[in-house]
């Protein structure tokens, strides 16, 4: 019991894990914390399951790459009709910024889709696969395979790509990069939609496992944000080790205290880890912020 408790705490920390993405590389290149991606999630989410799947009846695959484009688009909107014009204003009015765009994305949802939940059944069915004597649900290791490949294709993008040098230019030195001719704007503009896709799988992916509300992204982004300070605030490594090992630490605390203090399980490892090593785990280096 104990090791099915564990793979299903891994998926949902490969859901924590693309939140804190999000999290790390909006902060890297633009310096403030988009407490908007709660809402990216649960507005993706409603765009996928009630628009894409239910109205239009799309299949999986081509719903959830039209709805990641939408997330995509929505974000860099943002980030040229918003944060371009906040850039000369302190950190704290940008930050303030993405936390009424979340109150707008999420009043938002509820206008157009409305206030009751939305059940998604998983296009994969509700089988279980046998590994190793555990008996593991397939939407899990489909969450699972779809991260682990998402951060393989990052990691590639961002280090090998001429994309990826001008995105670890920008998130080194802005003014520089604005000297030696990049588009900064456009780099702000293309992280933040990077980051509102991450958003977009996480609730593509968590779809089928909860109900589909106006809340129910907000305490994953809590918990996403929670999972970067685990690992090192603005350390991609680091969010992905935080994510993992938030999700399999809150499963196995529910499953050893109690399910009644889950979420407090995290936010108490959160204290924790400010008291005993408040730099995280793999704390960011200044000279590799990309």
């Amino acid at each position: 019991m104990l090791g099915q408790v564990i793979v299903s705490g891994l998926a949902m920390g490969c859901i924590y894990a693309l939140i804190a993405l999000g999290y790390a590389y909006v902060w890297n290149t633009m310096a403030i914390v988009n407490f908007a991606a709660g809402e990216f999630l649960t507005f993706s989410a409603f765009v996928f399951v009630a628009t894409f799947t239910t109205s239009l009846q799309l299949p999986f695959w081509l719903a959830a790459a039209l709805t990641a484009a939408v997330m995509a688009v929505l974000g860099a909107v943002f980030s040229r009709l918003v944060f371009a014009r906040l850039q000369r204003q302190k950190a704290l009015v940008a930050i303030i910024a993405t936390v009424g765009f979340g109150i707008f994305l999420k009043e938002m949802a509820r206008i157009i889709y409305g206030p009751e939940p939305l059940l998604y059944a998983s296009p994969f069915g509700d089988g279980v696969v046998a590994v190793g004597g555990l008996r593991v649900p397939v939407q899990q290791i489909v969450i699972m395979a779809v991260v682990v490949v998402v951060m393989a294709l990052q990691y590639l993008v961002l280090r090998y790509t001429t994309i990826g040098k001008v995105m670890r230019a920008t998130a080194l030195d802005r003014e520089t990069a604005l000297l030696m001719g990049i588009p900064v704007n456009r780099v702000l503009a293309g992280t933040f939609a990077f980051s509102s896709v991450l958003a977009a799988l996480a609730g593509i992916l968590l779809a089928p496992l909860f109900y589909v509300t106006t809340e129910m992204g907000t305490l994953v982004g809590l918990k996403g944000f929670v999972a970067m300070i685990i690992g090192g605030f603005g350390s991609v490594p680091g969010a992905i080790l935080g994510g993992v090992l938030l999700g399999v630490a809150e499963n196995v605390g529910a499953f050893t205290i109690s399910s009644t203090y889950k979420d407090a399980i995290a936010f108490g490892l959160l204290l924790v880890f400010l008291l005993v090593r408040p730099q995280g785990l793999l704390p960011e280096r200044n000279a590799d912020r990309a």
